[in-house]
């Protein structure tokens, strides 16, 4: 439920780990499960190491974001050469892995070898065949955007140092932008679309925000660099976005990866499922949640069911108590998760509830901000709520405050913090024991599918009691991934066109208007965004599979507390070390 504007297309590009803040301790950490390693061990990891280490050169913005600082005056090298480079290092860490004796490996090992070789199967996957950095101009977008946000995101570095970083990258990015027309042939429309509307909100951001996060700097030298490096940033912007509005009329590109391309992208998440049964589980899924939709909505408004949701909606906090109503609703939901015996929290910590800072306002709706994990400066988790500009007039103001109706601001916090993402960074500080490959894993499908699954259980165990209100909110997100999951696969088999898409979502799923198209083309470029639907089901048959396994022993507190001791690893490697074997649905 996190809405930013540069998410679309983050799925299978090589700026996979922007969002991604990673790693807790040390680059040298090795997995501490024996006190003295054999060889195979140590051979392991340190092929673990290298291929981490030379991802974060490689992949400077990435290496901000996770905390690892040598190279934040870097911008990546975008270039075909740069390309060829990362496929040829990739397939060398592949091979080394495949060598590696199994046998000869803790099961945690084997299985964070596992999880390793398909990420990187995933990787080769973009940079060799998928190639949106041929054919999507937003990865750029992206770039430029979060080279610049990362350091001022967080008080990592004395905000001189930040500055003087900003400076650099700015001056980097004239540059990259050149290339990056040298790159790109063959988009499709949907994409230049998305492009335009995000550099958008880019130049924006680096002409007047960029300026305003440094203001307090009394150094004439610093704010001179600095004026000349953002001229010169948005003027190669500006550039680009003219030349992308050049190139709209001439596109012909198509997004679609074909179903042997899908295929290996589900495999690179570790979803060993034909993916005709995913689809179908999905569309199982949504009949499912749509019946029940419909049939709260009666609860609701009796009288009036199509007005259920607008009911809610009106339900909402007023500008001044936004904050302090999300604030009251995570010590509930942290009150309530132990007097159910949800999951066992690692602390009592609560991540700091506040306004997005205005100059993430173009990127942030509302979601939890936690360190990377390779932070040591500025660890502090914000859960940010980003208000209506009080400059807007009064009815654009209150829509956005509609959507932060009490209902679904506690479907929001749920999915955001607790027992969702937020709780996942509390259990990845609460392992430092872990490998460094377990603590970089980031499954896509267990992360969101967590969070996803999250918003129903905490209901069905009683959030809420029994409110339909709060089940309808709930029911309407879960709608809304479902269609996901529908459009992702059969937009990109061909089944579906773009404009299907969006009526799906905006006719079945009862997505606005306003909203269903770009949900429906963040499919184009994110199609692993049918990670949220497949994620809670598998979730959801682990569940099943074990409570079948172990009868009257089993016992749900022991579950979750195993499922997020094992860390964002694919769900088939929690299955396996759960003891289960069988299908994923």
């Amino acid at each position: 439920m996190v809405t930013t504007l540069q998410c679309g297309g983050m799925g299978v590009m090589r700026l996979h780990a922007i969002f991604i803040a990673a790693c807790t301790a040390t680059l040298l950490v090795c997995s501490a499960e024996a006190a003295t390693p054999n060889s195979t061990t140590v051979a392991f990891h340190a092929i673990v190491r290298d291929y981490y280490n030379a991802q974060w050169k490689a992949h400077p913005v990435d290496a901000t974001a996770t905390g690892v600082h040598q190279y934040d005056a870097d911008l990546d090298d975008v270039s075909a050469t740069a390309n060829a480079r990362e496929i040829a290092r990739l397939k060398q860490t592949e091979a080394k892995l495949h060598a590696v004796n199994g046998a000869a490996l803790s099961q945690m090992d084997r299985d964070d070898r596992d999880v390793l070789m398909a990420q990187i199967d995933g990787q080769l996957l973009e940079d060799e065949s998928v190639q949106h950095w041929r054919h999507d101009p937003g990865i750029y977008v992206n770039l430029l955007t979060y080279a610049v946000f990362g350091l001022i995101d967080r008080n990592f570095a004395p905000l001189p140092k930040r500055m003087k970083d900003v400076i650099a990258r700015e001056a980097a990015i004239p540059a990259m932008l050149t290339v990056a027309r040298h790159n790109l042939t063959d988009m499709p429309p949907v994409f230049i679309d998305m492009a335009l509307a995000n550099l958008k909100g880019g130049i924006s951001f680096l002409n007047k925000d960029v300026p305003k996060a440094f203001v307090g700097i009394k150094n004439p030298t610093l704010q001179k660099n600095l004026t000349k490096s953002t001229t010169s940033a948005v003027a190669a912007a500006t550039d680009f976005e003219r030349w992308l509005i050049a190139q709209k009329p001439h596109a012909h590109g198509s997004f679609m990866l074909g179903r042997a391309n899908l295929q290996r992208l589900l495999a690179s998440d570790m979803v060993d499922v034909p993916l005709a049964k995913v689809l179908a589980a999905g569309e199982v899924q949504f009949a499912r949640d749509h019946a029940a939709y419909l049939a709260t909505e009666k609860l609701v408004d009796p009288r009036h069911p199509s007005r259920a949701m607008a009911e809610i909606a009106a339900d909402h906090p007023d500008a001044a108590h936004l904050v302090s109503a999300a604030r009251k609703q995570l010590a509930h939901l942290q009150a309530f998760i132990e007097q159910h015996h949800i999951l066992t929290l690692p602390s009592q910590q609560l991540p700091v509830v506040a306004q997005t800072p205005p100059f993430a306002r173009a990127v942030i709706f509302g979601q939890t901000d936690p360190p990377g994990r390779l932070e040591t400066h500025a660890t502090k988790v914000y859960y940010f709520i980003t208000p209506p500009d009080p400059a807007w007039p009064q009815a654009r103001q209150e829509k956005l405050l509609s959507y932060f109706n009490h209902s679904f601001l506690t479907i929001l916090s749920v999915h955001e913090a607790l027992p969702g993402h937020f709780t996942q960074y509390l259990f990845a500080h609460a392992n430092p024991e872990w490998s460094l490959a377990r603590k970089m894993a980031h499954s896509y499908s267990t992360t969101e599918g967590w969070a996803h699954y999250s918003e129903q259980m905490m209901l069905d165990e009683g959030l809420g009691h029994g409110s339909p209100k709060l089940r309808l909110v709930q029911l309407g997100a879960a709608l809304l991934r479902d269609c996901r999951l529908i459009a992702a696969i059969r937009m990109h088999t061909g089944e579906m066109t773009l404009t299907e898409a969006t009526q799906m979502m905006e006719k079945k799923c009862f997505v606005s208007s306003a909203a269903a198209p770009g949900e429906a083309e963040r499919g184009t470029s994110d199609p692993q965004y049918y990670s949220y639907t497949l994620g809670k089901l598998e979730i959801l048959k682990l569940r099943s599979d074990l409570e079948k396994k172990e009868g009257k022993a089993f016992n749900l507190t022991r579950f979750h507390d195993a499922f997020m001791n094992a860390g964002l690893v694919p769900v088939a490697i929690i299955r396996r070390e759960m003891g289960l074997t069988g299908p994923a649905l």
